[in-house]
């Protein structure tokens, strides 16, 4: 079993590993956005074999906290809680580990939407522990497979967003007089 004594931690065999690293593959098509993205078994691929060998293991368990409700100082002072569900990704060497933990934001009781955002942490979830990146990974905050009309009505739903033409055409007019309250 390794251990701190023969020098190698969990860190250094890591950095060792993630040199070895070969992107993750956009195999998995997106007909919703015409895009492609590298799916749950791309990133495993990428990753697995050369964690383990390496001597790294991977694991990804799902973690459940309860709904608490707890009084406060005052009687009518309640405080909630909600049950919130993790996928937790822990990469172990040894005795030594690296916990990555991710909230899964599903629809309770829903079964298919559980298993959906499940699939989507864990691919995200085991994509960052290993600094894994993908083909072609340009960091555009995924607009550009979304689209910039689908970002603009989304983000303009929570009442921030404006086209940067119009930022641009406020930033030059001119303010008269006649715009002030007198």
């Amino acid at each position: 079993m390794p251990n701190k004594q023969d020098g190698n931690t969990l860190q250094s065999v890591l950095a060792r590993a993630q040199t070895e690293l070969k992107k993750a593959a956009k195999s998995a098509d997106n007909p919703y956005f015409k895009s492609k993205y590298a799916g749950l078994d791309e990133v495993i691929e990428a990753c697995r074999n050369v964690l383990n060998k390496h001597g790294i293991a991977v694991t990804q368990t799902v973690e459940y906290t309860p709904e608490v409700i707890r009084k406060g100082e005052k009687s009518e002072d309640i405080y909630t809680t909600p049950q919130q569900t993790f996928l937790v990704t822990t990469l172990l060497y040894g005795d030594q580990s690296i916990r990555s933990v991710i909230p899964l934001d599903y629809k309770r009781g829903d079964m298919q939407s559980f298993g959906s955002a499940l699939t989507y942490a864990r691919r995200y979830g085991l994509a960052a522990i290993c600094c894994l990146s993908t083909e072609d990974s340009l960091d555009d905050d995924g607009n550009k497979a979304v689209g910039e009309e689908k970002v603009a009505a989304k983000v303009n739903k929570r009442g921030n967003y404006r086209k940067p033409s119009s930022i641009a055409e406020e930033a030059t007019k001119v303010t008269t007089s006649d715009n002030f309250i007198k």
